[in-house]
């Protein structure tokens, strides 16, 4: 398994898949990249070469997998993907990524395991505009706190989100936070206090993942002391993944208004891999996993003006 972080959300899917492999009679050897793309591709170009001569397969969150413009024979997951498939490497593409590429090197190598097993990325979109309409019917001025607009995750989040505010009166700013508590915290801090928006109102405010919701309302309660603005406290904050221990908790506390409960591809990933080996069952060749809304939507109620 290749992924960007062995803590957290990512290290909740390599637990999951750890333990699928473990049922299924599977060694799993798992590396991490740091978010570092180019650390990533020389552990895949290392993970070949160990393992050369033996059936494997790479199960890959990507780096930075989005390109904003050209096909898919330009973006580098292709090529990266490609030259381990020519080797005679597996590649399963985890959490998110583009369904073309899935379909190219299926077409180019037949015989070797290739697939998308990812969140519906899109849904989760719609879900949160779900909530925000939920709790502002009236329509409202909303923050979007951006995971990385390199990730297809973040960017089909975004979409879904958008498309399901389209007729509504909530108008929508965006900002970029990495996907981690520390810049969210600086970039949502930099945004409420400047010279521009220190009175502008500010209706709630939806992040691509919980621990930038956590770190957003950590956020709110400071400044509002600072301007002078006490109902920033009471401004909902919105979440995104929504597992046990990180995302589900800070909603029963109070921390977030909601989230968005995601299924991880860890296990389901391996299960069809075993399948595949053991009992040539083919690959589903993408597989998105749903997402449900926590509370249920019908639970939530209108946030005090």
């Amino acid at each position: 398994m290749f992924v960007n972080n062995v803590e957290g959300y990512q290290g909740c899917i390599v637990r999951e898949a750890k333990e699928a492999a473990q049922r299924e009679g599977l060694e799993v050897q798992v590396l991490d990249a740091q978010h570092i793309a180019a650390k990533q591709a020389q552990d895949l170009v290392r993970f070949e070469h160990e393992n050369r001569g033996k059936r494997s397969c790479a199960l890959v969150v990507p780096e930075g997998d989005a390109i904003r413009e050209g096909d898919v024979a330009s973006d580098p997951t292709f090529h990266l993907a490609r030259r381990l498939l020519q080797k005679g490497v597996g590649w399963i593409t985890l959490n998110h990524g583009r369904e073309g590429l899935v379909a190219s090197l299926s077409t180019m190598f037949p015989y070797l395991p290739i697939a998308l097993v990812a969140i519906d990325n899109v849904e989760f979109g719609r879900t949160q505009a779900r909530q925000l309409k939920a709790l502002r019917p009236r329509g409202g001025m909303v923050l979007c706190v951006l995971g990385n607009p390199l990730d297809t995750a973040s960017r089909d989040r975004s979409a879904g989100m958008m498309e399901e505010l389209q007729g509504s009166a909530i108008t929508v700013e965006e900002v970029d936070a990495h996907w981690t508590e520390s810049v969210a915290e600086t970039t949502v801090h930099k945004w409420i206090t400047s010279p521009l928006r220190r009175q502008m109102a500010l209706d709630a405010v939806v992040c691509q993942n919980d621990q930038m919701g956590a770190a957003t309302r950590t956020v709110l309660v400071r400044v509002a002391d600072v301007l002078g603005r006490p109902e920033l406290k009471q401004v909902p904050v919105l979440g995104g993944d929504g597992l046990p221990s990180i995302g589900r908790p800070w909603v029963d506390d109070g921390t977030l208004t909601a989230t968005v409960c995601v299924t991880l591809p860890g296990e389901p990933a391996v299960e069809q891999l075993a399948r595949y080996w053991r009992d040539g069952a083919p690959l589903t060749p993408v597989t998105r996993l749903p997402v449900t809304s926590y509370p249920p939507l019908d639970a939530l109620r209108p946030a005090s003006p």
